[in-house]
């Protein structure tokens, strides 16, 4: 008596492609393909990020099906909307489509600037005795740049600047850099 195979017959992962009208199987919702993972991966599926009315789901191909268009209708690309807005935030802001950024910003800033920076930073802050008291440490900072006096300046600035330390946040490494010894 010959054994039979009790593994289901292998089915070829499905792949939809970015714009695709699609049926989400499970629970039953309609929208279209917004990104399609470049590799295979939970369940050897290929994943896809798709857009219905109730917003974007993360969903393997196995749980898609096609919707073809309707009959006597010719096949048109439907477009595909990626997003409303794009913000760039912070010196040498970059855009991304459909890729990691996995890249480093170096931006080098002399100390001088580095003051006056935070400086204007630090006129921001609404709290006028909180703001006079970043001030001085501020000046304390730039007069003891180079000095071995410069470590407790520095201390005594994060110490007053904690609570406001969001609007000092891009010129931290600058600073850190000068407690290593650079310029």
């Amino acid at each position: 008596m010959k054994a039979q195979n009790r593994n289901p017959a292998y089915k070829p992962p499905k792949r939809f492609m970015v714009g695709a009208h699609v049926r989400v199987k499970n629970p039953g919702l309609d929208g279209f393909v917004t990104h399609v993972a470049d590799e295979r991966t939970t369940l050897s599926e290929y994943w896809h990020k798709v857009n219905t009315k109730y917003g974007e789901r993360k969903e393997p191909g196995c749980n898609l099906e096609l919707i073809p268009p309707p009959i006597g209708l010719p096949a048109s690309p439907r477009p595909v909307k990626l997003a409303d807005n794009i913000h760039f935030h912070g010196p040498n802001a970059r855009l991304n489509v459909d890729s990691i950024d996995q890249s480093t910003n170096t931006v080098l800033i002399s100390k001088d600037r580095v003051f006056v920076q935070l400086r204007e930073q630090a006129s921001s802050i609404d709290d006028a005795q909180e703001r006079a008291e970043i001030f001085t440490r501020i000046e304390a900072l730039e007069n003891t740049h180079g000095t071995e006096n410069f470590l407790a300046a520095y201390q005594a600035f994060m110490a007053s600047a904690s609570n406001h330390i969001t609007v000092f946040t891009m010129l931290l490494p600058a600073l850190a850099q000068m407690l290593s010894g650079g310029s």
